[in-house]
């Protein structure tokens, strides 16, 4: 795992000079302590940041082909680079590393862009042809990897994080008006767009090919789901071993992110039982009760024989994580897992360089309970508005309650795709056009809301609406939230994580396997439950679904709720233009009828904090210190009636 920059020039434009690569690179060290390296001549500049893990002492970056004409750098694992590369020497190719990334050099010299489809891997990289002079920018399958893209008049510049795009062009960071309203439904946004004005990430699975006067962007593969087909619990059993083992190869330590819930659980079991011996084990633990899943996470790690450790987050430690998370993560997810995933992180990554987790089992094999209500849905059609309201008014109470009030919220919103795009909201969307600004509201009209959701979705028109809405959250939900955040709080601690499964046969095969076998009506995951039991401790096999809960209005009372004042209601915040100072303030002091206002709050929070260390300034190391981050919120808010 890596940190890649750079760019290539347009035909008659002089690249940026060279301290500009390396400041971006400099940025990027986090992803990289172990190495770095930059190529630059009149075309093209490539930075590089390097955390080794295959082939510690080899495998420097930029790396070449034997006569430098073809040069590539490289984040990711490639699993099946040893057998690509019995077949590039058969065919004459000599290798000078044992590392995987020397297999897209050669690889591209045999194959062109016919590579793309032959790799099995997690990975984001460019490559320079000197030949022909073009900049090839690849993404994987999934988007384990990011990958972010500027097109600016001088040419295209590249990185693997938004902060070292704008750091290599110098470009003034700005706001994209269009995603505001998309993030507060969503909480992120969906690829190609991010928050940054000009900036894109690539989209998963897609190739950019820059000839030096134009970037043509193209699909290398799609997901093939036309024709259903069962799967035994059996078939899927080898092909969760087989995921699982590609993924231990390694020349470092590796442990497995273990969050007390079935994925991660079968994913530490199938290590084991591939082998793997004196695994580690991570686990994030709350005081309070409700929340913490230690005691399923250490039955686990007892009944695999791993060495388990635990950190236990607390208010202190959430508060004080936030303006380093918003650093690192560069662009605001308003998910307040991420910072117990960053207190994990940092500290497993004292003690291994690869993490194992579970990300994904839920999107691939139906485990959030919306699939079934949406079932249910369809089964019974619409519920009386009357029942609707009922349940909604219990909402409040306690957190189930809070939990089935928002669920009945939500299977009354129409049409069918904003419905979707809102089961994970922190805004119901007519709360999303009065909390903006009059500038901003008109972008959360419904259909800009569901435009994302329903390009992603355009070519599976055909199938049933359960793997349409499974494939929604495959194609938005999963590359654009769960793994962008994954890869950002792992590699804020030079922490390689990866995911079975999400293994590129896996999700083939599963994708094409009608949803009633995926899940039933009272359980998520019915078939790989079947396919895993015997690795699962009988406690846990029968829990029900939790995900991972933090215990956000707890962390964020008392020192957590002054701070929530001091930032949104500080002039620097209520002056922005953004939202409406009236909207935001009723907001803060609770006078509103939110079934989830900690949430809300949480996500406007995320926004102020990115705006303040990616926006208002371009730094190349985050925050020290909270105050740091508040700056002139020193003083006491001010509100407004």
């Amino acid at each position: 795992m890596c940190g890649i920059v750079g760019m290539a020039a347009m035909a008659g434009s002089a690249l940026p000079p060279a301290e500009a690569f390396d400041r971006a690179v400099a940025a990027l060290r986090h992803r990289g302590p172990d190495g770095s390296g930059v190529h630059l001549d009149a075309r093209v500049a490539l930075g590089h940041t390097r955390l080794s893990i295959i082939d510690v002492e080899g495998g420097a970056q930029p790396l070449a082909n034997e006569d430098g004409t073809v040069l590539t750098v490289f984040n990711g694992e490639i699993w099946n680079h040893e057998a690509l590369r019995g077949e590039l020497e058969a065919s004459g190719h000599r290798f000078r590393t044992r590392c995987d990334t020397e297999v897209l050099v050669h690889g591209w010299e045999q194959w062109g862009e016919g590579l793309l489809a032959r790799l099995d891997g997690m990975f984001a990289f460019a490559l320079w042809d000197d030949r022909d002079g073009r900049l090839v920018l690849a993404r994987d399958r999934s988007g384990k990897k990011p990958l972010y893209v500027m097109d600016t008049p001088a040419g295209i510049a590249f990185g693997s994080d938004a902060r070292s795009v704008l750091l290599v062009t110098d470009a003034r960071p700005e706001i994209d008006q269009r995603a505001v309203a998309e993030y507060l439904l969503q909480r992120y946004t969906v690829s190609p767009r991010t928050l940054f004005r000009g900036v894109e990430r690539l989209e998963p699975g897609t190739v950019l090919v820059f000839d030096g006067s134009r970037a043509e962007r193209r699909a290398y593969w799609t997901l093939d789901v036309e024709d259903e087909e069962p799967l035994h619990p059996g078939d899927l059993r080898e092909l969760l071993r087989e995921a699982v083992r590609k993924r231990l190869m390694s020349d470092v330590p590796l442990g497995v992110l273990l969050s007390g819930g079935l994925d991660s659980t079968a994913v530490l079991g199938l290590a084991r039982e591939a082998g793997a011996e004196g695994i580690d084990t991570f686990t994030i633990g709350f005081a309070d009760a409700l929340y913490d899943e230690r005691a399923l996470a250490r039955l686990a790690a007892e009944r695999h024989g791993a060495r388990h450790h635990e950190v236990v987050v607390d208010s202190a430690s959430f508060l004080e994580a936030l303006p380093r998370l918003a650093w690192y993560r560069d662009e605001p997810i308003a998910e307040p897992s991420e910072i117990p995933l960053l207190l994990l992180a940092e500290f497993a990554g004292r003690h291994v360089k690869v993490a194992l987790g579970g990300d994904g089992g839920d999107e691939l094999f139906g485990g959030y309970p919306k699939y079934r209500a949406e079932r249910l849905l369809r089964l019974r059609g619409p519920i009386p508005t009357s029942v609707l309201a009922r349940l909604a008014q219990v909402g409040p109470r306690r957190r189930t309650h809070r939990r089935l009030g928002r669920a009945a919220e939500t299977l009354a919103i129409e049409p069918e795709q904003l419905r979707w795009a809102s089961w994970f909201r922190s805004f119901a969307a007519p709360e999303i056009g009065s909390m903006l600004a009059p500038e901003f509201a008109q972008t959360a009209a419904p259909d800009r809301l569901t435009e994302p959701l329903a390009r992603k979705l355009a070519p599976y028109s055909s199938i049933d609406a359960g793997r349409r809405m499974l494939l929604g959250d495959y194609f938005t939900y999963l590359p654009d939230n769960m793994l962008l955040r994954a890869d950002k709080v792992l590699m804020s601690a030079s922490l390689e994580g990866r995911v079975p499964l999400l293994d590129r046969a896996l999700v083939e095969r599963v994708s094409r396997v009608p949803a009633t076998d995926r899940f039933g009506w009272r359980t998520g995951k019915t078939l790989f439950r079947a396919a895993v039991h015997d690795l699962l401790p009988a406690e846990l096999l029968d829990a029900p679904k939790r995900g991972f809960p933090v215990p956000i209005a707890g962390l964020l009372v008392g020192d957590g709720n002054r701070l929530l004042e001091r930032l949104l209601l500080s002039e620097r915040a209520l002056e922005r233009g953004i939202l409406r100072p009236e909207a935001v303030t009723a907001l803060v002091r609770g006078e509103t009828s939110m079934v989830e206002r900690e949430l809300a709050l949480f996500t406007l929070a995320s926004l102020e904090l990115w705006l303040r260390t990616n926006v208002d300034q371009v730094t190349l190391a985050p925050p020290t210190s909270l105050s740091e981050a508040l700056g002139d919120e020193a003083m006491p808010s001010r509100s407004v009636a």
